[in-house]
């Protein structure tokens, strides 16, 4: 009867830990358009915030707490807004931030003598292209001067 016991035990364990793992999955899963929707709550509370704190948007004063305080609100939603844009964004930086971890930064030395080779290449290119306007319109103006 002890084998039998034990799957039991095995089982309850396993149904529990099923439950947590569920609630935890639902926190942890990546919804589809989440990222978007909380973007947009993000912007509407921001702008909300800004209308109130400029007194374009005002709270009647009848409401409890929030027509007390209008200014206090408005910084609130200003403060939400700017933590969820934050949040929204953040997952389309993450992996630039790793990248840059890895990334292999030139010397001090490397870093001068390519400076000097790309500041090179641009006036070579600045005189080559004045070299060529100046020299068409040289063109334009002696066929202007044959008519």
């Amino acid at each position: 009867m002890s084998k039998k016991e034990n799957p039991v035990v095995q089982n309850n364990e396993g149904t529990a830990k099923k439950k947590k793992n569920r609630l935890a999955e639902v926190f942890m899963k990546d919804y589809r358009f989440e990222g978007l929707i909380l973007l947009i709550l993000a912007v509407v509370a921001i702008v909300l915030g800004v209308l109130i704190l400029v007194n374009t948007l005002t709270i009647d004063a009848s409401i409890p707490v929030l027509g007390d305080y209008p200014k206090v609100f408005a910084w609130i939603l200003v403060g939400l807004g700017v933590v969820s844009l934050g949040l929204a964004v953040w997952p389309f930086y993450k992996p630039s931030v790793e990248e840059v971890k890895r990334v292999t930064w030139p010397t001090g030395k490397q870093f001068l003598y390519d400076s000097i080779i790309v500041l090179l290449f641009v006036a070579i290119l600045a005189l080559f292209y004045t070299a060529i306007d100046t020299g068409f319109s040289a063109l334009v103006s002696w066929l202007e001067g044959l008519r």
